[in-house]
């Protein structure tokens, strides 16, 4: 298995980082804990700008005009537009389980359904799942980038739909960054990390993850 190899780590701006996004400018973490979305410069990590975002925050995407943000337990996505910090649109993802990781591809909206082990690639135009593609349960943060869609995944997990909880199938947590084909979900590689990334972003080239229980935002770059 490759490895990602982590240049550097930064505390998050809030208590549980999860989704990121890169507008062209600017890296965007949501935040749980806090209900906020942060701004950020990548170049110095100062705050550049903060707004409250109500909900159970999971996966943040940009497309171009509007960030995108993922309510883990809601299912919905919601339209948020930078500028105003109004709430635009939302688009309803019911009976989808548990929304994770959110990924812009030029078109369509890719959102992790976590109980399901699916992408879901919803098209924003009519609202509608265009199709899924399986991948493993428990999926975090997703994001598009150089033609693929990227993964952070464990390996194995499995859910119990009736304690509501994922359990580890091997003695040995293991986690990993998938590059997955976006026409059927075929892993075209696979990078080794030590904890689940709940965000992913690709940004001038070098791939951030947010590491929820560690309070972190990790730069990285392929090995």
């Amino acid at each position: 298995m490759n490895t990602l190899h982590l240049t550097t780590t930064h505390d998050a701006p809030g208590r549980g980082p999860v989704g990121l996004a890169w507008d062209g400018r600017y890296l965007w973490n949501a935040d749980y804990a806090t209900g906020t979305l942060y701004q950020l410069d990548i170049n110095t990590m100062h705050v550049v700008k903060t707004f409250l975002c109500p909900g159970n925050l999971s996966g943040t995407a940009w497309d171009g005009t509007h960030l995108w943000q993922s309510l883990h337990d809601a299912n919905y996505l919601r339209s948020i537009n930078p500028a105003s910090n109004d709430f635009d649109d939302a688009i309803d993802l019911a009976d989808q389980g548990w929304l994770a990781g959110l990924a812009w591809d030029g078109r369509l909206l890719w959102a992790v359904s976590q109980q399901q082990g699916s992408l879901l690639a919803v098209d924003p135009a009519t609202r509608q799942i265009e199709r899924t593609l399986a991948i493993p349960q428990a999926g975090g943060g997703l994001d598009y980038y150089d033609g693929s869609l990227w993964l952070g995944a464990p390996l194995t997990m499995t859910f119990d739909p009736v304690y509501q909880e994922f359990n580890w199938v091997s003695d040995t947590p293991r986690f990993a960054v998938l590059q997955l084909d976006p026409q059927d979900g075929r892993e075209l590689a696979r990078y080794a990390v030590d904890f689940l990334p709940m965000g992913l972003a690709w940004a001038n080239g070098e791939l951030w993850l947010s590491h929820t229980g560690g309070r972190k935002l990790h730069r990285a770059r392929l090995q």
